[in-house]
């Protein structure tokens, strides 16, 4: 019989500045919530906002970012770290822009969402139910 797993539990990635850290952030939470048995929908809804907030990271910073996730009882909090300090704003979206649909999807699909500066970085975060 597999073990039940925890009712908290955290995840923690560190990943270089680079074109590539999207694409590992994503693999590494949607197969972190899908271990713990969390719904295809959900993680897929995670999988997208992740990549969204770490995209944004490496176009924006230039050092390394943190990535985690938190879950907590019905609540998955999952946030990002960067080097710089200015803190994002959403940008009208338009069908003929190339980019800049990032926040406004967290601010769409997340059950709340925030940011927030400290002495030389800023984070990012959101939570799904």
């Amino acid at each position: 019989m597999p073990a039940t797993p925890p009712r908290t539990w955290e995840c923690h990635l560190h990943l270089t500045n680079d074109p590539r850290a999207p694409r590992i952030a994503r693999h590494t939470i949607r197969t972190a919530l899908l271990d713990y048995g969390n719904s295809p929908e959900l993680a897929a809804m995670a999988e997208l906002l992740t990549s969204e907030l770490v995209s944004n990271a490496v176009k924006h910073s230039d050092g390394p970012l943190s990535v985690w996730l938190h879950t907590g009882t019905g609540v998955i909090r999952i946030g990002e770290m960067d080097n710089d300090p200015e803190l994002p704003n959403s940008l009208p979206c338009t069908t003929d822009a190339p980019f800049g649909r990032g926040l406004s999807l967290v601010q769409a699909m997340a059950a709340r969402w925030g940011r927030y500066r400290l002495t030389d970085s800023k984070v990012v975060w959101f939570e799904l139910n």
